[in-house]
């Protein structure tokens, strides 16, 4: 008996051990140098030559993953093809019971289908309606922007602690773009409007030269309230953008660095039926942070056994160790990117419209409690059946009992593995220039990715741009180093 016990406790721990390097951990060291050499078409044949490093609970960032890699690859219909795709999955997850992944309560967020994070999912759309933009369809590209604002009115109108993301300062930004292409301009003012908003409320900084633009755009269009209600400032020293209804432009799309990826933060504590949660962990500064808590409720089958007379550790003290995930940032060497248009005498610099280090900040701030909370119940009932199962287990031989019960502790700390998928393949930064142009003339860009000190460490031209009336050319360059 002792020794089938030693072999089934030995097995179990070999599996586990081997097991600890999860499946975002294969992805990234499979993914991250393809994407930084810009291999991008390699890196799709790697994914798709092994479906496993997702699996089927993950199917969402498999799609999404490949059709943001033929983004940048300019391979616009693939990568709508896949993107579609996944938004579609995103769609049949939504309308999904949450009752279909009760799996997920005693073992780990692993085992959930992944939704993606909200601000994965509006670039996911927003990767769509730019790849239209570069085959210069900009009636699709709408489509997809009135999809996602859909989206955020459901997010809003939840209005989840767990949920504040309801706007985004890129989206906005860009509809405003493709709203003026099409010479809907209140709407584009109310996109405008939505952008610099959300640039204010969000954790991005609102740029000086989108302030600029604001300005003069809701002047022009006899919209002085909305410049009120902002708090809009008038453009130092008299600066102004050359921007107006109808300018017909290329713009520019710069990606920039590498974006950021998760990875397991372990926490440890106390925990206090009907009494606090004290718990604890080590931030990247190597100091161990304290977050007390009221201690969350067990679900009603387990008070009702306490009821009832029957056995049940509920009641105790429980030290108890888990892990959530935290955010693992990339340090990037590009800083920005510098445009210079045939026919335009000056340079044009970019503006980040999105960096997604800090929207994954928000993200794991706003979602940090209602994490931590599902994560202690499931450890807690856990360690309740594990407690039960030792009980019920015991044998007259001290070695067994010892193998079990240790065996049983390591089982059950390694089954709570944190959650961390994410569409590491994002950039850090997203940065765009709006260049002005001459209706019907062909234009050559040439674009310099900088870094911190000013100084090129790559770059790109492209000829024969032409632009229509009122037309916006949408050209990319990423840089990730």
């Amino acid at each position: 008996m002792a020794k089938n016990l030693l072999y089934t406790v030995c097995a179990l721990c070999i599996v586990l051990f081997l097991s600890c390097t999860t499946k975002s951990t294969l992805r990234y060291e499979n993914l991250v140098n393809s994407t930084l050499r810009n291999d991008f078409l390699p890196a799709i044949d790697h994914i798709k030559s092994k479906p496993s490093l997702y699996g089927k609970t993950s199917e969402l960032l498999y799609y999404m993953d490949i059709g943001t890699l033929y983004h940048y690859a300019q391979n616009y219909d693939s990568s709508n093809r896949y993107l579609l795709r996944a938004a579609d999955i995103y769609d049949e997850l939504f309308a999904r019971s949450i009752t279909n992944e009760a799996a997920a309560i005693l073992i780990n967020d692993n085992v959930r289908p992944y939704r993606s994070k909200p601000y994965e999912l509006v670039m996911l759309h927003q990767l769509i309606g730019l790849n239209y933009c570069a085959q210069q369809n900009i009636d699709d590209a709408l489509v997809e922007t009135r999809r996602t604002q859909l989206l955020f009115n459901e997010w809003e109108r939840k209005a989840r602690d767990d949920e504040k993301y309801t706007n985004d300062p890129m989206f906005h930004y860009v509809s405003s773009i493709l709203y003026d292409a099409k010479r809907e301009t209140s709407d584009a003012m109310i996109s405008l409007y939505k952008s610099v908003n959300a640039f204010k409320k969000g954790p991005l900084v609102l740029p000086e030269k989108i302030n600029n633009e604001a300005w003069q755009l809701f002047t022009v269009n006899n919209r002085d309230d909305d410049k009120s209600l902002l708090k809009l400032h008038a453009p130092v020293n008299g600066t102004t953008e050359n921007i107006a209804n109808g300018q017909s432009e290329i713009v520019v799309i710069g990606y920039a660095g590498r974006g950021p990826a998760l990875e397991e933060t372990v926490w440890w504590g106390t925990y206090v039926k009907d009494g606090l949660l004290v718990l604890h962990y080590r931030a990247p500064n190597g100091v161990v942070e304290t977050m007390t808590l009221p201690a969350p409720s067990l679900p009603e089958n387990e008070l009702r056994n306490s009821e009832k007379g029957k056995k049940t550790k509920s009641g105790t003290t429980f030290h108890i160790k888990f892990a959530i995930p935290s955010i693992k940032t990339v340090s990037s060497e590009t800083e920005s990117f510098s445009i210079k248009c045939s026919d335009v005498p000056d340079p044009v610099q970019t503006v980040v419209i999105n960096d997604f280090d800090k929207q994954l900040e928000k993200y794991l701030d706003n979602s940090r409690v209602s994490t931590v909370t599902r994560t202690v119940v499931r450890v807690v009932l856990r360690t309740i059946a594990a407690e039960k199962t030792k009980e019920t287990m015991q044998t007259d031989n001290a070695l067994a009992n010892l193998l079990l019960n240790v065996g049983t502790d390591i089982l059950t700390d390694q089954m709570e593995q944190a959650d961390t998928r994410t569409c590491f393949l994002l950039p850090r930064t997203v940065q765009i220039a709006r260049i002005p142009v001459k209706a019907g003339g062909t234009y050559t860009v040439d674009i310099a990715a900088l870094n911190h000190s000013g100084q090129i460490i790559g770059t790109k031209k492209i000829d024969g741009i032409t632009v229509g009336d009122n037309e916006k050319r949408v050209v990319f360059y990423q840089s990730f180093k």
